[in-house]
């Protein structure tokens, strides 16, 4: 979501000095070097249990044994670190950045991954980011040799999208070289369909889009991106498309706005010509009026003046229509996902009414037509009145048939049995989804002021935070999509769809690297998971989708030695795991008070007074 922009001359010193606080810690504390943990309460991550007393040891990157005090040798080389009764987990992956940017535009990362050690301050050792570069993958090689020290990083290639590629055989070819070129995902993007020029709707091609899948299973590179917005959710589920974000759930079933904008036109058209026949009988009365003079009632009042009955049977309807109309639209606004009260089942039931009572008041359409037709016969209406027959009746029939075919449907789909019975599809298809609701506190509502004021914000470039801080909330207050994302979220849990925590960190303002996935673990422990269920979402779930299950995620002999150490019991409060006594990334240990000199070394100097 960013682009190229200025860097601060002072950044570079800032760079050199984290560099010298991070990248050179003592010899002792390199991967090669081993490390034992005594004495900790370990969380294996392999069930939800705590294993008291254990000695951990580490060496050359790798966790090499594993038990009690008396059953592992500590060797006389190795750095220990006393556990004294702390807990021991895995390192956090975030499963959704953005190295290259910082979510506004204009705006770069700081050079050689310069915010790392945002992320290990924070107990984040690994993190999947979701539009790569050639330097990307330069980082990652010099993190995993040792080079550069930061979390494990695995990176997609460029966005597959529409119009950069547009058939299958494209697709095909794109996801071929960048398998080829040792990227370690996919990323789809498509946030269209867009209507350009006016009438043509853009976006991958079915076709197009099931061989993205199926090429990327061929060529064994886990994919994961947005929702096709142009195609729908049946699309989504044959293909079997793993989501960045919970919320994507709504544009193609919830709300799907966009590919369905006949309703919303058909909608506003119908509201907007009833409410123009009414201020035309304003100005009807009006003319009325003013043809009555002291000789009489003038030809132009009279015709003003003259309403066959069947007219009058028509503006009777019209306001009928109209209000309950209004009265709808304003309950769809309070219910439908990111509405104050989302999830009122009254409101669905008096929304459905009406939309009956709609259809009830027209008869069905057809007697609103058939008194059209009697109106615009009379030889004594006047063409204002015949106007407003064939007016009034197209509004309705247009009404009737968007609430039929479109508001009633959706409006049951965001209800609770309906998040219920879509968690069951979206299971069944297989698919993987990144939780990343901190968006949708980002652009408003009431999480957003906790965001604004993170302190991991002063650790940004100053750029970067005066571009952040400009940016003025873009929904009203009351605005409660996040809630919303969390019960869709707690659904989707219960009916067993693997969940990862993602954050989009850097790639959406005010979600800086870091303590933004601890804000995104405690929203999805809101969402009705234990911390143990949200731990795994950061931990195992992640591993599992790339593939990367013996990896990391877990401790167990063999795994990379990515771990955590707290003060108390993750699984007993999942902010317990905000701020480690220290971090280990791929066998190096450190400490809190080298976590900390690195975050002092990335803040930018503060301005002499004048």
């Amino acid at each position: 979501m960013t682009q190229p922009g200025p860097i601060i001359a002072g950044g570079f010193l800032v760079f050199g000095l984290a560099l010298q606080a991070s990248a050179q810690p003592p010899a002792a504390a390199t991967d090669e070097a081993a490390v034992a943990f005594v004495d900790v309460n370990l969380i294996r991550m392999d069930r939800e249990r705590v294993e008291t007393g254990r000695t951990v040891l580490t060496r050359g990157g790798r966790i090499t044994a594993i038990g009690p005090r008396s059953a592992v040798t500590v060797p006389d080389d190795a750095i220990v670190v006393q556990g004294e009764g702390r807990y021991l987990t895995p390192g956090l992956t975030d499963a959704h950045v953005h190295l290259e940017g910082d979510g506004t535009l204009g705006g770069r990362a700081r050079p050689d991954f310069g915010d790392a050690p945002l992320y290990l301050a924070y107990g984040v050792t690994t993190v999947i980011n979701l539009r790569g570069t050639p330097e990307h993958l330069d980082w990652r090689r010099r993190i995993e040799s040792g080079e550069l020290v930061g979390p494990t990083i695995y990176t997609s290639g460029r966005f597959v999208n529409e119009p950069r590629v547009n058939s299958p055989d494209e697709v095909r070819e794109e996801i071929t070289a960048q398998a080829r070129d040792g990227y370690d995902l996919v990323k789809f993007h498509e946030i269209g369909p867009r209507v350009d020029p006016p009438g043509t709707r853009t976006g991958l091609s079915l076709p197009a889009y099931l061989a993205m899948n199926e090429a990327a299973r061929e060529v064994g590179l886990p994919l994961l991106g947005h929702a096709p917005v142009n195609l729908g959710l049946e699309a989504l589920l044959q293909a079997r498309q793993s989501l960045a974000h919970v919320g994507m759930l709504t544009n193609i079933h919830f709300l799907p706005a966009v590919a369905n904008l006949e309703f919303f036109v058909v909608t506003g058209g119908a509201l907007l010509t009833l409410m123009l026949v009414i201020v035309a009988w304003g100005v009807a009365a009006v003319v009325a009026r003013r043809g009555v003079t002291r000789r009489g009632v003038t030809r132009r009042g009279r015709e003003a003046q003259r309403r066959p009955p069947a007219a009058s049977r028509l503006r009777a309807l019209t306001v009928w229509i109209l209000a309950g109309a209004l009265v709808a639209v304003g309950c769809a606004a309070l219910f439908l996902p990111g509405g104050p009260l989302f999830d009122s089942l009254a409101l669905r039931f008096v929304f459905t009414a009406l939309g009956v009572l709609v259809a009830t008041v027209a008869t069905a359409v057809v007697a609103l037509l058939l008194v059209a037709v009697r109106v615009w016969r009379d030889s004594g209406a006047s063409r204002f009145a015949r106007l407003e027959a064939v007016s009034v009746s197209l509004a309705a029939l247009g009404f009737v048939y968007a609430a039929l075919m479109f508001w009633i449907p959706v409006a049951w789909r965001s209800s609770d049995a309906g998040i219920e019975r879509l968690a069951e599809r979206v299971a069944e298809a297989g698919i993987h989804i990144q939780t990343s609701m901190l968006p949708y506190d980002a652009i408003g509502g009431p999480g957003r002021p906790a965001l604004v004021d993170d302190p991991a914000i002063a650790y940004l470039q100053a750029d970067v935070r005066a571009r952040w801080l400009r940016i003025p909330q873009g929904v009203p207050s009351w605005y409660r999509y996040t809630d919303f994302a969390k019960k869709v979220t707690g659904a989707l849990h219960r009916a067993g769809v693997p969940l990862m925590a993602g954050t989009d960190a850097m790639g959406f303002p005010f979600i800086p690297p870091g303590t933004s996935l601890h804000r995104e673990l405690q929203l999805i422990v809101e969402s009705g998971l234990t911390p143990y269920e949200a731990l795994r979402a950061a931990t195992v779930v992640p591993a599992g989708f790339l593939g990367k299950e013996g990896e990391f995620g877990a401790i167990a002999v063999g795994q990379r030695a990515d771990l955590l150490l707290v003060e108390d019991n993750p699984l007993e409060d999942i902010g317990h795991l905000r701020t480690p006594a220290g971090v280990m990334a791929r066998g190096r240990w450190i400490s809190r008070n080298e976590l900390e000199q690195m975050l002092d070394a990335l803040r930018p100097p503060q301005r002499p007074a004048p």
